[in-house]
């Protein structure tokens, strides 16, 4: 079947089959998914649950171990498997099979508990199922993963298996074991471009298994490429990564390792448990050939099965058949990339996701909840998970908050509300939100038709908030001077009041040794009362609203002077009447330097000369304000770094006040409204509504119900 080694047919056309040249193995530029020495490692967890549980039970290795949830089995360790015992298989049928077995019950939170646990006795009319234990296993995995692969991308694809991309790390290992290589040769015909010399044979004794090239033999003899090469470095890589996790944590797992991610999953399962499979380029066919083309990622759903019926095919051989027009023709011009993983070919990239997006505490009731009381109940519970599993994702990502909360009541009907930020994060502070929304959400069903069969509440758009951010009202604050013990102790930079009015409020400008830790903002002035992350961009108080104006309310409706301003009315000029700067921030935040600390849409509408402006060339202490030509400068006697970070503090003060004055002044200020991005894109306050696009082609099969 000599399409099985035939060329490939992509949409940019290029050639899979070149030599590798000293570009691939020395250009930065070259670390792409075309590169042909890339190398990705899918590794998975055996029998994830399981082990889990075996570990916690301190249970030898080769005791037979289900987990169940409710009556159904969710997780069966190898020893059990032996007696033929799998996930379909009922408790009663299980225990019978194998009368040692030990079975162990997933844990639960139950009402009341402020964390899930091991109750012994579990009834799924007042216990709601909790994997907490499991994604903390998840997470100690996943960190060493990170310490052992320190220079690669890392793909958490699911609690208990993970993409690692290990090219970086390999490309490093092949010019150490083959230095000569470093070296393009006076004498190389094209330079950079041209072609590696042969490569020396390879010992792949501590690669682990090595798929056979025609699919039959172990003890065949072949000619060894620097692709090849690449799979074995990575290979030795992730033998010593699955013994790291035994060591530390006692958790076999299996992996495979491939040039793309699609056939490194699909060779990961190969040998399993506690074994790891190489798939070299030139042993991809036979390797898919008589495999179900279901069974490759992707394909097992609604697609595949539209394939299967439509050309009457089981395996990837017969798929092969089928023309790339014929596919296109009949799936679209997007079913390109079914066309090329059939043939091993795979152009997707390991993207870190290892922070969580979302988190959802859902369960599926029986019985149905039919009055308020029972509601409230699965609230209570639901709460206490998404309590635990906030504050444990805190602990890893400090500063990670959810902008919304929401509440789903059966597939139809939902409600969302802003999730404000907390120093003192609760149970009960969820569920104070948690029933305001039940009770908009279940307002038309006061008159008794109440029948539920499914809650959920989850947290969505959860990010990284900013130290330091906070409402309007603290953003005009007059600074305290600070206790700080730096050694740039002695002097205060003091924010001049616009208003009497604002005299009362106080804050805390960050100090330069922390100032390193977070970005700067536009809209950012930490206060001294705000240890914790508040909204991202606070909004502006609604003006003229007829009603009395107290403290920034009242400041904001003054007309003030907006020209002839004083030097010496600008913070960020009083600042520079000393050389040193008092900061305090947590610790849990991050710094931006440079350009990429000025909001894009900042610049666009600032202009050129705002561009120009983000740090000068010729002095990074200095730099003059567009607005009023007045010149800000940092002490000489600091390191270039600290005063490239101080200047951007102090212009950054210093535009905040100009945007002060333009809100005292009435015209609200310039800057882009986060709200217009909103309405542009039928967010809220929306008029305009978005016409759907029938999906047609391959997408259609994705669509979500």
């Amino acid at each position: 079947m000599s399409f099985l080694s035939g060329p490939s047919r992509r949409s940019d056309a290029r050639n899979d089959n070149g030599p590798v040249t000293y570009r691939h193995l020395l250009s930065p530029q070259s670390m792409t998914v075309f590169n042909p020495l890339r190398t990705i490692a899918h590794c998975d967890i055996d029998a994830a649950y399981a082990q889990f549980e075996q570990v916690r039970l301190g249970l030898p290795d080769d005791i037979p171990l289900i987990c169940a949830q409710w009556q159904s089995i969710i997780a069966v360790n190898y020893p059990a498997r032996k007696y033929g015992i799998k996930r379909f298989t009922t408790l009663d049928e299980a225990r019978k099979m194998c009368p040692e077995l030990v079975v162990q019950h997933v844990a639960t939170y139950r009402n009341g508990e402020s964390e899930a646990g091991y109750w012994g006795e579990v009834d799924p009319q007042t216990h709601k199922v909790s994997l907490d234990p499991y994604r903390r296993e998840s997470l100690k995995i996943l960190a060493i993963f990170k310490e052992m692969v320190p220079k690669g991308e890392i793909e958490k694809a699911s609690i208990d298996e993970a993409f690692l991309d290990l090219t970086p790390m390999v490309l490093e290992k092949l010019l150490t074991l083959h230095p000569y290589l470093s070296t393009i040769p006076d004498d190389a015909p094209e330079g950079i471009d041209s072609p590696l010399p042969p490569p020396p044979p390879i010992n792949w004794s501590k690669a682990g298994n090595v798929f056979p090239i025609n699919g039959e033999s172990e003890d065949q003899t072949s000619n060894d490429t620097w692709e090849d090469w690449a799979l074995c470095i990575g290979a030795e890589i992730m033998r010593d990564t699955r013994d790291e996790v035994f060591r530390q944590l006692h958790y076999t797992c299996s992996a495979g390792i491939a040039h793309n991610k699609a056939m490194a999953k699909l060779c990961s399962a190969w040998k399993k448990p506690n074994n790891q499979t190489v798939l070299r380029a030139n042993a991809t066919a036979a390797f898919l050939r008589d495999r179900d083309f279901t069974d490759i990622r992707t394909l097992g759903g609604k697609l595949g099965n539209a394939m299967a019926t439509e050309y009457g095919a089981k395996t990837v051989g017969d798929m092969l058949l089928v023309p790339l027009e014929e596919m296109q023709s009949r799936f679209g011009e997007e079913s390109i990339w079914v066309y090329n993983i059939l043939r091993g070919i795979d152009h997707t990239e390991v993207k870190g996701r290892v922070a969580t997006k979302s988190m959802l505490a859902s369960k599926n009731v029986r019985p149905n909840v039919r009055t308020p009381e029972q509601g409230h109940h699965w609230l209570s519970v639901l709460s206490g998970e998404l309590n635990v599993r906030l504050r444990e994702a805190r602990e890893v990502a400090p500063g990670l908050w959810p902008k919304t909360l929401v509440l789903s009541i059966d597939p139809s009907r939902s409600r969302q509300t802003p999730f404000p930020f907390t120093r003192h994060l609760s149970t009960e502070y969820i569920l104070k939100y948690a029933r305001k929304l039940w009770e908009e959400a279940t307002l038309p069903m006061k008159n008794g038709t109440m029948k539920l069969n499914n809650i959920a509440l989850s947290f969505t758009g959860l990010e990284r908030l900013e130290g330091g951010q906070q409402g309007i009202e603290n953003f005009f604050a007059q600074p305290k001077a600070s206790s700080s013990s730096t050694p740039m102790q002695d002097t205060q930079i003091l924010r001049p009041p616009l208003s009497a009015d604002n005299s009362s409020s106080s804050s805390t400008i960050p100090t330069i040794s922390n100032l390193a830790k977070r970005p700067l903002s536009p809209t950012l002035t930490p206060s001294s009362s705000s240890a914790g992350p508040s909204p991202k961009k606070p909004r502006l108080p609604t003006l003229h609203t007829g009603k009395k104006k107290m403290g920034l309310d009242a400041f904001l409706t003054k007309r003030g002077e907006s020209s002839a301003i004083k030097r010496e009315e600008s913070p960020s000029l009083a600042a520079l009447s000393s050389t040193s700067l008092p900061i305090e921030i947590g610790d849990d935040d991050d710094v931006l330097l440079g350009a990429e600390a000025v909001n894009e849409d900042e610049i666009a509408e600032a202009g050129p000369s705002r561009v120009n402006q983000v740090l000068p060339p010729d002095d990074v202490g200095r730099w003059t304000c567009p607005k009023c030509h007045e010149t800000i400068s940092t002490p000489e006697d600091l390191q270039e770094e600290e005063r490239a970070m101080l200047l951007r503090a102090l212009k950054q003060e210093h535009e905040d006040w100009h945007f002060a004055l333009s809100l005292q002044d009435g015209d609200h200020g310039k800057r882009p409204a986060k709200s217009s991005s909103n309405r542009s894109n039928g967010g809220e306050g929306s008029t305009v509504k978005k016409r759907k696009k029938k999906v047609e082609g391959i997408k259609a099969f994705f669509k979500p119900k």
